[in-house]
């Protein structure tokens, strides 16, 4: 079955090239979400091309493209689940921190006094 449909003017296959690169930063960043500052730095340069290429499709008078519209939510989720990767990770840290040295004090000075 043919499909006639008319051939993509070069804005329109830009266009089409930055939404898959989009869609595919923010995927990623969600996958390496626990490696954060990857993450991190996927989900910001997949949210920047997705937004630059909204007001791209915005200037040219292109149609939306759902792959840019999925790049942009991934972005935004993994941008999320990147900080609250980091704020857990800190605070796991922290508390191991404060538990490591209560261990020590309750440990180590009795045998000193």
């Amino acid at each position: 079955m043919e499909q006639n449909t008319a051939p993509l003017t070069p804005e329109e296959l830009s266009h089409n090239k930055s939404s898959v690169t989009a869609m595919v930063l923010g995927i990623v960043s969600l996958v390496v979400t626990w490696f954060p500052i990857v993450g991190l730095v996927l989900a910001i340069v997949g949210l920047s091309m997705s937004r630059s290429n909204r007001k791209f499709a915005e200037a040219h008078g292109l149609k939306e493209n759902s792959m840019n519209t999925a790049g942009y939510v991934t972005s935004v989720v993994g941008l999320v689940a990147g900080i609250l990767t980091i704020v857990v990770t800190v605070l796991i840290i922290a508390i191991a921190a404060v538990a490591a040295a209560g261990i020590w004090q309750y440990a180590i000075l009795p045998e000193i006094m």
